[in-house]
């Protein structure tokens, strides 16, 4: 079971270059492929269509119209996105990849994956942006910038630099706190200018560096095992990942403490070996419908909060 948008004839609505992912579902593209060719491999070549609302209201079937109320749904098949407010500002799959039109190649960026989930109802495009750099010895992080939408009315449009540690294939967002997110968020009540994103974005264009900087003093601070401790039982009880009264009983709890220890990469002996043990425990172990479930939490929800949270505390005791 996955959560990526399937088509009844198989097809998969996802595109990627290098090693598969997710169940090895989707088309397999060669760098510098032209973005119309990742819009009809990633399947993002369709349209979000609206209409009106009708209800019944009697046996007879007498049909009322909801005036400030439409119902999105794609184009061709018919089917149901979600219901929005009239005012909802439609971002199509294709600007997603169009976003990027202009900024790979020549610039060191280059796309990674694409695609739609939830039978279309969110998509998005992920684009390598040629920065790398190890934390400590071999620990390479690499940075990619994330552009994502929905047609539900479930997630504002949002892009975001984030990174993934090779060891492991953790993803982690560029924020140094949740106060100064590496992120821009428009809401669909507004209409999606990419230009004045992207020029927005141009301001946190040493993003990544500042992050390594933050990673390599977390890879220098000494966390012992009753601090790791601590700070999970705070983490999840501050973010409510946990109801428990007693949390160090709760799973997640033990989880994360082993992988702190020997999780991918870890030693447990520092903070960036805690905060990875939070990024893999999301990423990789959570329970979850199924792995691309998982990472729709871990890019788009609850999940990446968490994360953000746990960077941000493990700076705190690193300043």
């Amino acid at each position: 079971m996955h959560a990526l948008t399937e088509r009844k004839d198989g097809f998969v609505e996802m595109a990627y270059i290098g090693d598969k992912p997710w169940h090895g579902l989707g088309q397999e593209l060669v760098q510098g492929a032209s973005i119309d060719h990742w819009k009809l491999q990633a399947g993002m070549d369709w349209k979000v269509q609206r209409g009106i609302v009708r209800y019944a209201v009697d046996r007879e079937e007498t049909m009322m119209k909801m005036d400030d109320q439409h119902v999105l749904f794609r184009a061709g098949t018919k089917a149901t996105l979600g219901v929005v407010s009239d005012k909802y500002k439609i971002v199509q799959p294709g600007e997603c990849l169009e976003f990027f039109r202009d900024i790979v190649g020549g610039n060191g960026f280059e796309l990674h994956t694409a695609g739609t989930m939830f039978g279309g109802r969110r998509f998005w495009a992920l684009a390598s942006i040629g920065e790398g750099a190890c934390v400590m010895g071999n620990d390479q992080v690499n940075g990619y910038l994330l552009l994502s939408t929905s047609a539900d009315g479930t997630l504002a449009t949002t892009a975001k630099f984030t990174t993934v540690r090779v060891v492991c294939n953790n993803t982690l967002s560029m924020a140094l706190s949740a106060k100064d997110a590496r992120d821009i968020k428009i809401s669909h009540r507004t209409s999606f200018d990419a230009n004045a994103v992207k020029a927005e974005l141009g301001i946190v264009r040493g993003a990544f560096g500042q992050f390594m900087n933050a990673s390599k003093r977390l890879a220098l601070t000494t966390v012992n095992r009753k601090t790791a401790e601590d700070m999970t039982a705070q983490l999840l009880v501050d973010s409510k990942a946990v109801t428990k009264v007693d949390v160090t009983a709760a799973s997640g709890y033990k989880t994360i403490l082993r992988l702190f220890d020997h999780g991918k990469g870890n030693h447990g002996e520092t903070a960036w070996d805690w905060v990875n043990g939070v990024t893999e425990y999301v990423d990789h172990v959570q329970r979850a419908k199924s792995d691309s479930h998982r990472m729709a939490n871990s890019m788009f929800g609850k999940g990446d909060a968490l994360k953000t949270m746990a960077f941000e505390r493990a700076l705190a005791i690193a300043e």
